[in-house]
């Protein structure tokens, strides 16, 4: 029988951690390479803080070609990195687009079997690197779409069990009433992706407004309040927020007191992950005060990490 401590402290050590899912489109060249440097010392600053890293090869459809495709050269090098053994807190996992669970199913698992079936490539500096994902961040998720969706999540979780990383359901808003069993699948899904801002003018690389006026709520901590109250859902839950300045023209970040109190904020609701970004996910990660650096120090230091 175990003793009155050890089940105390093994009580404390089951209490989940908030992890940070970042939504990593950065493709590993000479321009991308502080925010990969960057990304790589905030995980090995916080080894308590876990770090699902979402790499996104090809746009979502890494099997188009050979496998491993072509690039994984350009890859090897920082994927290996994310899976040294030393950093046990990093989790690369492969993005894959769904176009609203409507793309067909053996497209979908096509992408999923690439990803499952990377395992070592020589990188530019001719060394072999370990280049395995660890799960699967699926993107553009319709969840009132629930056979479909269950299908895909569940071949993947198959796929890619036992591996430690997470498969993700990004529906960007909330589980669509009936489809509640999709907890039961995934590991969480992103329950609430949108902007801090509610300033107006930028724009995506295809002209589109990143937070155009009356199609999104821009997040406040009260705002969290409307992922429910089911405890075992939020802590399987995820939040993207992106944007986070007040002014877009002329530019003016939000404050850094501001990030902590919404880290805090995000962090005590209990929800499996979060990232919040100085502008979209493309490139930035070092952009203050939203670097990738200060969301590490300031998710560890909410959790006592």
């Amino acid at each position: 029988m175990k003793s009155l401590l050890s089940l105390t402290l093994w009580a404390a050590t089951a209490v989940a951690k908030t992890g940070l899912l970042i939504p990593f489109y950065e493709y590993p060249n000479d321009a991308s390479k502080g925010d990969w440097d960057s990304l790589i010392s905030a995980i090995d600053a916080y080894p308590n803080l876990d770090f699902y890293v979402i790499i996104d090869n090809q746009s979502g459809a890494p099997y188009e070609g050979a496998n491993p495709p072509d690039s994984i050269k350009d890859w090897a090098q920082r994927l290996g990195q994310l899976n040294d053994p030393k950093r046990t807190n990093s989790y690369p996992i492969g993005y894959v687009y769904t176009t609203q669970s409507a793309r067909t199913y053996a497209d979908i698992t096509r992408g999923i079997d690439q990803y499952a079936n990377w395992t070592k490539a020589t990188g530019w500096d001719g060394v072999d690197h370990d280049i395995h994902v660890e799960g699967i961040f699926f993107d553009e998720v319709d969840t009132t779409k629930l056979q479909e969706t269950k299908t895909f999540a569940t071949y993947a979780k198959s796929v890619f069990q036992g591996r430690g990383g997470p498969v993700v359901l990004n529906p960007g808003g909330l589980v669509a009433a009936g489809s509640e069993s999709l907890f039961d699948i995934a590991d969480s899904i992103v329950q609430m992706e949108t902007c801090y801002t509610t300033a107006e003018g930028a724009t995506n690389p295809d002209g589109k407004p990143r937070c155009p006026k009356g199609r999104y709520v821009p997040f406040t901590k009260a705002s969290l309040d409307t992922l429910g109250s089911n405890a075992a859902n939020i802590a399987k839950s995820s939040v993207l927020v992106h944007d986070f300045y007040d002014s877009w023209n002329p530019y003016q970040p939000a404050p850094l007191s501001t990030l902590e109190e919404d880290v805090k904020a995000i962090v005590n609701k209990g929800v499996h992950s979060f990232y919040i970004s100085q502008q979209e996910w493309q490139g930035g990660f070092m952009s203050e005060p939203a670097s990738i650096s200060n969301i590490a120090r300031l998710a560890a230091a909410a959790q006592d990490l």
